[in-house]
């Protein structure tokens, strides 16, 4: 199973609605002992949900990071939010275009969830 997650919503409660559902996610799959490859890419609004400072969630998505969550960015979110990488969280991936990497998981068979 390989899931593609979205966010773009800079709210708080969409920000802790997507780590909650990607917890019960990756519970889900442990428990039925079956294997999940999950990303999540993050664009518009919602790039704070991976800043290192002033990011309340950052525990949890290092912790999601541990269970093999991988945690992607937008070029063009970065390029457009004069963001730096330096002010990501480490294991922060960068795509090009969020909204193509998006349509190429969905064509290659990906499901996909939007937050």
């Amino acid at each position: 199973m390989q899931v593609i997650f979205q966010i773009t919503s800079a709210a708080a409660d969409a920000q802790k609605a997507l780590l909650g559902q990607l917890h019960n996610l990756l519970q889900y799959y442990h428990e039925q002992q079956s294997r999940i490859t999950v990303e999540v890419a993050v664009h518009g609004g919602a790039w704070p949900l991976l800043l290192t400072a002033d990011n309340p969630f950052a525990d949890k998505v290092k912790e999601l990071h541990a269970r093999s969550v991988r945690w992607l960015i937008c070029r063009n979110t970065i390029n457009g939010r004069q963001l730096n990488t330096d002010q990501l969280l480490p294991f922060v991936e960068v795509v090009p275009a969020a909204v193509a990497h998006l349509v190429e998981r969905q064509a290659a068979g990906w499901s996909y969830i939007r937050c």
